[in-house]
């Protein structure tokens, strides 16, 4: 996690800027404790744009994730979860 004071923030916020665009978000700290974020547009916009579905949210998700951490979720299993079942019978009729 990147922090940066609002003092440092405020003084080189241009270079700050073209950081974001390329890197992780930044934690703003004021007397030491976090108090905002800043991000890149396409940060924010992964975060507020609606999901399609279940599956398109895992998966953007899991493209989120450091590699090397294990996300609990395998390719196996993702499959299951993708998959449709044929349904089951049905009647309004008892």
């Amino acid at each position: 996690m990147k922090t940066s004071t609002i003092a440092e923030a405020k003084n080189n916020l241009s270079h700050l800027i073209r950081q974001l665009e390329v890197e992780e978000p930044v934690h703003l700290t004021r007397y030491g404790k976090a108090v905002a974020v800043m991000m890149s547009e396409t940060q924010y916009n992964q975060l507020i744009l609606p999901t399609k579905s279940l599956n398109s949210a895992i998966l953007n998700w899991r493209s989120q994730l450091d590699e090397t951490l294990d996300a609990g979720l395998r390719e196996k299993e993702l499959n299951t979860i993708r998959k449709e079942s044929a349904g089951r019978d049905f009647s309004w009729d008892k």
